[in-house]
């Protein structure tokens, strides 16, 4: 039996700015529209994080507003895109999960920078007593170890991602 969806509290900006988040940033050698593409593929994000499913479930163009469902094995999570811009940047909350969290975000940034590109990503999650910090310090690992395989994925089909 499916776990229920917890709502969690509706959350963007200023949640982002406020406390201790967590952060990776990674060097990609590819044009940024590149990186951008790899986000924007759903099946992609199965590929270098451990992620199960990816849905997008608004119509494009895709924008603030955008919803989104990822599974995480047996973990289900509705994301809403709060900030868009596009070529970019992209940051959603959590709206409802089965995670033991109350709020959560995370914000991908695609900046250019000589000879590529750079992704910058941020994340916060909060829950009780120390699982706010647990789950964004598990978030941050995911993005660290999954960048270099996203770099990987790109280089293997840059076709795909033109």
């Amino acid at each position: 039996m499916a776990k229920p969806l917890k709502v969690h509290k509706s959350v963007g900006e200023e949640y982002l700015a406020t406390a201790k988040q967590g952060s990776a940033v990674h060097r990609y050698p590819f044009p940024p529209e590149m990186v951008w593409n790899a986000l924007l593929d759903a099946e992609t994000w199965t590929l270098w994080l451990p992620i199960t499913k990816v849905i997008w479930t608004s119509p494009k163009p895709w924008g603030p507003g955008t919803t989104r469902t990822v599974e995480i094995g047996q973990q289900k999570v509705e994301e809403t895109f709060f900030a868009w811009e596009e070529g970019r940047r992209m940051a959603f909350r959590f709206e409802r999960s089965t995670l033991p969290v109350s709020a959560a975000v995370e914000d991908y940034r695609v900046v250019p920078v000589e000879g590529g590109c750079e992704m910058r990503w941020s994340g916060k999650a909060s829950a009780p007593l120390f699982l706010g910090g647990l789950i964004t310090a598990q978030l941050t690992k995911g993005l660290v170890q999954g960048q270099p395989k996203l770099e990987e994925l790109i280089a293997a089909n840059p076709d795909k991602y033109k």
